[in-house]
């Protein structure tokens, strides 16, 4: 995609957003309310930090080991001190438009000879250089003062290039969110409440990229900044399209009625994904048979492009386990269990009554259909909420984790020289044709429930595209229960005996 598509405008109409962006950080630079905690965050803190484990350091490294404290310890504190400016700046953000609404001065700006491309540009970049230059400079200045007391630099080079890319990054995206945010509130107070959709998210990130960091994982950050860069892009570019002045000025507060909320569900409730986003009044009667008809075919069509999303992070995930695989210490934990042996021989393991998974041709051994349906359901449910309260990033990873094993038996069978497909074919394909489209659905439908917070659809407010989402959700349920019941009872009858007899096993 070419930089005018993703940016509408010219250089000149860049050039107008830059003075919107002048004038803001001027008046974010004279205010002390903001510059105090900036300046705490980004040079007190890390000089105290910094302070206290130059002091603890020889205890540290008695305790917890030379290694632990210098390639763990000090690179996490390095990437975590980094994120803390990040929280306290998002309040720039969350006040670049309705904080002009509660001073009375956002007519005026909105009045101003700029197009809404330029003005959500020059409010987004406003917004951003304070976020992104605290957060690098707090990193900096951790690293600086810490060697300065006589200490190594806490980070390598091209680990301390990656959490400079991650900050920057999570700052982008968090900064993003709050913008959107700030166009769809009417007050400050309901943009702070909306704030913690986008914290949560980016906190999590961060808890994640430290359990990757702390298990020498760095492949996974990489991982993890791809990810951040495609949610950026999706961000940016609904701000873009989504923003409407007329529709900000004219927005008056948000009353919230029981009745009203109820009154809600059912509208969206009776019609079709497509009636809906078009506020047109429904033609057909709710019935099952419309609602298999034209309904699900009508969301599963909608969600085409976060169900996309999905099926790469999983496919990106399986193809770093088999590259995980092939990594030393992974042979070597292989070889411990004599995999080689088991997999290279005569009889396959699996398919023997006393075998690894003790499969009969009955099915799994103390394993019901019903347990399967059941353990699938409350796990495609706990992934979608995760995934609701993480911009997708938990449900996501869920994912991955579940599916990331398909990468490992694929690396250890092409280095044995075996061919895994009828493996895979036989003990994955019969069930996993109906679990895993109902598992991408179900994540790429709460995906949907936390962005419509940020990203609500064109002519709907923040509350009727949450709804909206809530709705679909449901809807798509309607589907996803069938695909996982058909799964478990093919799972636990049908797929042991196809497995078996494509493997050459014996039962």
């Amino acid at each position: 995609m070419s930089q005018v598509e993703l940016f509408p405008g010219t250089r000149s109409s860049i050039s107008r957003a830059l003075i919107v962006t002048r004038r803001e950080l001027r008046d974010t630079l004279r205010d002390w309310r903001v510059l105090s905690p900036i300046i705490t965050l980004v040079i007190i803190l890390p000089i105290i930090l910094a302070a206290i484990l130059n002091i603890l350091s020889p205890d540290l490294i008695r305790n917890l080991g030379r290694a632990t404290f210098y390639d763990r310890l000090l690179p996490f504190t390095t990437l975590a001190i980094g994120f803390l400016p990040m929280s306290f700046c998002l309040v720039i953000a969350l006040e670049t438009f309705v904080g002009e609404k509660e001073r009375n001065s956002l007519e005026a700006l909105m009045s101003a000879p700029l197009t809404d491309f330029e003005l959500f540009l020059g409010k987004y970049l406003a917004a951003t250089l304070p976020t992104v230059l605290a957060s690098i400079f707090a990193s900096l200045s951790f690293g600086l003062v810490f060697t300065l007391m006589g200490q190594p630099f806490p980070v390598e080079p091209g680990l301390l290039l990656t959490f400079l890319a991650l900050n920057i990054v999570q700052a982008l995206v968090m900064v993003a969110g709050s913008v959107l945010v700030s166009t769809h509130t009417t007050s400050v107070r309901a943009a702070n409440i909306m704030a913690s959709f986008i914290i949560l998210p980016m906190s999590l990130c961060v808890q994640f990229e430290a359990v990757l960091l702390l298990n020498n994982l760095q492949i996974g950050l990489y991982f993890m900044l791809l990810v951040l860069l495609v949610i950026l892009l999706l961000l940016i570019r609904a701000g873009v399209k989504i923003f409407n002045r007329e529709e900000i000025i004219a927005r008056e507060g948000d009353n919230v009625s029981f009745k009203g909320i109820l009154r809600g569900f059912g509208y969206f409730f009776k019609r079709t994904p497509r009636e809906a986003l078009a506020h047109q009044k429904t033609g057909l009667r709710w019935t099952p048979w419309r609602f298999y008809r034209h309904d699900i075919p009508q969301l599963v069509g909608l969600y085409r492009a976060p169900a996309l999303v999905v099926l790469a992070a999983i496919v990106g995930g399986i193809v770093v386990s088999i590259w995980v695989s092939y990594w030393p210490v992974v042979q070597e934990f292989r070889d411990s269990l004599n995999l080689g042996d088991s997999l290279g021989g005569t009889q396959n393991p699996i398919c023997q009554p006393n075998g690894i998974n003790s499969i009969s041709i009955n099915g799994f051994q103390g394993i019901t259909w019903q347990g399967l349906f059941i353990n699938n359901t409350v796990s495609v449910l706990i992934g979608s909420g995760l995934s609701i309260i993480s911009l997708g990033v938990a449900g996501i990873l869920l994912l991955i984790v579940s599916t990331g094993p398909v990468g490992f038996v694929l690396g250890f069978f092409f280095q044995l020289s075996l061919n895994p497909w009828p493996l895979l074919a036989g003990f994955i394909l019969p069930h996993g044709l109906f679990e895993l489209p109902a598992a991408i659905l179900g994540i790429a439908a709460a995906l949907k429930i936390s962005t419509s917070l940020i990203a609500p659809p064109a002519g709907m407010s923040i509350g009727q595209s949450f709804q909206f989402a809530i709705v679909n959700y449901i809807k798509l349920l309607g589907l996803i229960v069938p695909l996982l019941l058909i799964a478990a009872i093919i799972e636990a009858n049908i797929t042991p005996t196809i497995g078996c007899w494509l493997t050459g096993g014996t039962v």
